[in-house]
């Protein structure tokens, strides 16, 4: 559970699920959500993100600040509050839902609203109800001009919000709606206004509604009023909780934590607690943990790119303290690209692929490889950031046997003794036997202790175990 429910081992994860009477009620309290005073101070460290919408489009008019430079800020703010969260949990659901109803970060249309969307549509209800969830996305200026709704009018439609409310945040093509059905769709969503390429100022004018009744597939809205919010809302609320919608939730949900062909009774599990809970997402997730498919999954499911550089940040116990030209938040965020997945930068709404072995390439694992060597190099030094010194690494008693180092160092990352495998693997490594002894001599020489850690600690990170949920 607790692997597959936040970014990664360290000793803070550990005092923390150590300081409940079992994994059950650290789960619980994750749910709960508690003051996370590390995480929210790393906005602070992007004051770009605070300008207002009609100041971020001047800024990049001028060229003071482009809308690339504002995606890029939203990443690097969002990997960083990974790596420092206390609520996992919630930090892992605002990625999952941030996925599904993707909007690109700097996307031209949309990027002066996207930390509003992030902080406004998303992580309030990231543990609340999909219901709530989806009214303040879809109605959310940034997906008005991502999905091209400032242009969706009673006498010119487009159907592109509608569409896709149908087609990915909803019920899916299998529900069997025909094109009438998303014109339908898409007059429910008119009246919302955004100023596009002017000052961005977001509204609602219920002069450009359609008024009249409608038809989504089996319901009919009777759509009488000029301001059509309330309609929209309702009929957003009926697809939120449409079969067809709660069986895609479900198995999108144990896509992302049991495997990538989760066993049909848990998506049925899960789709019956979304239902019977009214789209809570914490219900479905209590039914989720529990499941004999869950518990059954243990490592089926692979790190994606951005998991795996975040994890290893943590497993290393490297801690950003600040962001700018050349800080280690500069690099770890350029890494997550390198090997495979920029966050927030899919090019279409789908969101990327929750899918594992959509990131298992060759080079991603090479990449991997040496991204992790980099992190486990204790020795590097990082900028606007802090790090454990190699004398801290290393356990208090000497002389040590070798694979009781190798333990040591993997009870230190990942909260557990290495695999046979994994020492044998390391033995060979340094070619030297799993029983050869290291001396007290050998610990003071900080040189060479280093560059055995590093090896050590690389070899233990690339373990399958290690990117393995």
């Amino acid at each position: 559970m607790v692997r597959r429910f936040t970014y990664g081992y360290n000793l803070r994860l550990e005092a923390d699920v150590l300081r409940h009477s079992g994994v059950d009620a650290w789960f619980e309290s994750q749910l709960a959500r508690h003051p996370d005073p590390a995480a929210d101070a790393v906005l602070s460290w992007f004051p770009r993100l605070k300008d207002t919408p009609s100041r971020a489009w001047a800024n990049a008019r001028s060229e003071a600040y482009s809308g690339w430079q504002y995606g890029d800020d939203l990443v690097k703010y969002s990997l960083v509050r990974r790596v420092v969260a206390t609520n996992q949990v919630h930090e892992m659901m605002v990625d999952f839902w941030s996925n599904l109803l993707h909007i690109p970060a700097g996307e031209g249309l949309s990027f002066p609203w996207r930390l509003h969307y992030d902080t406004h549509a998303i992580r309030p209800h990231a543990l609340g109800t999909y219901r709530a969830l989806l009214r303040a996305a879809v109605t959310h200026p940034s997906m008005s001009g991502y999905l091209s709704n400032h242009r969706n009018t009673k006498t010119l439609i487009n159907e592109n919000l509608g569409r896709e409310l149908l087609e990915l945040y909803t019920v899916g093509r299998r529900a069997g709606y025909s094109e009438a059905d998303v014109k339908s769709s898409a007059r429910l969503l008119t009246g919302f206004t955004v100023a596009i390429e002017k000052d961005f100022g977001a509204g609602y004018d219920p002069a450009l509604h359609h008024v009249g009744p409608v038809k989504v597939m089996d319901r009919t809205f009777t759509n009488a009023a000029a301001d059509g919010r309330a309609e929209l809302n309702a009929y957003l609320d009926w697809l939120a909780m449409r079969p067809e919608t709660a069986t895609r939730i479900a198995r999108r949900l144990c896509v992302r934590f049991i495997s990538d062909d989760p066993p049909q009774s848990s998506v049925d599990a899960v789709q019956k607690a979304y239902l019977a809970s009214g789209s809570d997402i914490k219900a479905c997730l209590r039914v989720l943990v529990r499941d004999p498919g869950f518990l059954a999954s243990k490592f089926k499911k692979a790190r994606t790119p951005a998991e795996d550089v975040v994890a290893t940040q943590r497993a290393c116990d490297i801690v950003p303290t600040g962001a700018g030209k050349d800080s280690h938040v500069d690099a770890f965020s350029w890494l997550c690209s390198w090997i495979g997945q920029a966050p927030f930068s899919w090019p279409r709404p789908d969101g990327s692929p929750e899918q594992s072995d959509t990131y298992l390439s060759p080079a991603r694992l090479l990449r991997s490889w040496t991204t992790r060597s980099w992190a486990a190099n204790a020795g590097e030094k990082v900028t606007k950031a802090t790090r454990p010194l190699p004398r801290d690494l290393v356990p208090p008693v000497w002389p040590l046997p070798l694979k009781d180092l190798v333990h040591h160092q993997a009870v230190m990352m990942t909260g557990r003794r290495a695999t046979a495998e994994t020492v044998a693997g390391v033995a060979t490594l340094l070619d030297k036997p799993a029983t050869h002894v290291f001396s007290a001599e050998w610990e003071r020489n900080e040189g060479h202790m280093t560059w055995m850690l590093t090896l050590i600690r690389t070899a233990i990170l690339s373990a399958p175990e290690a990117m393995l949920r």
